[in-house]
């Protein structure tokens, strides 16, 4: 029965989460639910609510033990010239993250440091992903930093989305290095569901998702 209570319990906040977010994080889900992904890779786990619904996406359709997720964070307090740079704000500790995930009996590692460091070391390391999320820091130095070393986990199959596609901004955020993939090797879409928000100072922030897959 406690098996049966934590398994209702993981679903109700599955639902609720989904629901109580900004809209443009539905397309994550969808985007799981259309292909088997037991590899999950995100840059910026941050607390690691997006990681636990995209586990329990792909546990809807692949046995609960046979997915696995790899997340990267700075896992550790930013300085405020750090944040202001990269657009961004303080991460929690990796334990109370980690703890969090293992809830949902799917294979957690967890990489803890800047991207510019972690990756170049980890990737090497890694098997290739079904599914990658990249919405780390947000200086463009980072993003591209990510995108470069993200793209040598992709196959054939492989569903890579950046977050924040800034459309009216070009001095941050994922635009100008997603504007700058090549066309004759991956297919790159902007999806069509997003967010605004209105920044202290009436200053508009538009937010998409940007979908990339290589070409087949």
């Amino acid at each position: 029965m406690d098996l049966f209570f934590k398994t209702l319990l993981a679903y109700i906040k599955y639902f609720l989460g989904r629901w109580n977010e900004p809209k443009r994080y539905r397309q994550l889900y969808t985007r799981i639910s259309d292909i088997p992904v037991r590899n999950i890779m995100e840059i910026g786990t941050w607390k690691g609510q997006r990681a636990r619904l995209m586990i329990l996406e792909a546990q809807k359709h692949i046995p609960r033990q046979e997915v696995s997720y790899f997340g990267f964070d700075i896992f550790e307090p930013l300085s405020l010239e750090t944040m202001s740079k990269e657009f961004s704000k303080q991460p929690p500790l990796m334990e109370k993250v980690e703890s969090e995930l293992n809830k949902t009996g799917a294979k957690i590692m967890l990489y803890k440091g800047d991207t510019r460091e972690t990756l170049p070391k980890t990737i090497p390391l890694l098997p290739k992903m079904d599914f990658i999320f990249i919405d780390g820091g947000h200086s463009l130095a980072t993003v591209q930093n990510d995108w470069d070393y993200a793209s040598r986990l992709m196959h054939s199959g492989t569903v890579l989305i950046f977050d924040d596609y800034w459309p009216e901004k070009q001095d941050g955020g994922a635009k100008p290095i997603v504007d700058a993939i090549d066309r004759s090797v991956y297919n790159v879409k902007i999806l069509p569901e997003f967010d605004v928000f209105i920044k202290p100072g009436l200053k508009r922030l538009v937010i998409k998702f940007a979908e990339v897959q290589k070409q087949k």
